[in-house]
């Protein structure tokens, strides 16, 4: 990505010293930084933890998409639809 370790550090949050202790394995990473570094370099974190790429979802890519609003209506409309199938 052509960052430097300093820049790299400051987006995550960390200190320079725990980035590099990170990277070296000498430190282990907080779920929330896990999750920070994600966010920051839009990376999976399913395939960071696994080494699995479990790939593109079309439903949660579109449910990620919809505003706040219309995600409400939908998680409605996903709960009617699952008492339908279920009787």
């Amino acid at each position: 990505m052509g960052l430097t370790q300093e820049r790299a550090a400051e987006l995550i949050d960390v200190s320079l010293t725990h980035f590099k202790n990170i990277e070296h394995g000498r430190s282990a990473m907080s779920l929330a930084t896990l999750m920070n570094v994600c966010e920051r370099f839009s990376l999976d974190q399913t395939y960071l933890l696994t080494g699995k790429n479990i790939g593109s979802n079309p439903i949660i890519d579109f449910y990620n998409s919809l505003p706040e609003k219309k995600k409400q209506c939908f998680e409605r409309t996903m709960y009617y639809l699952d008492q339908l199938l279920e009787r």
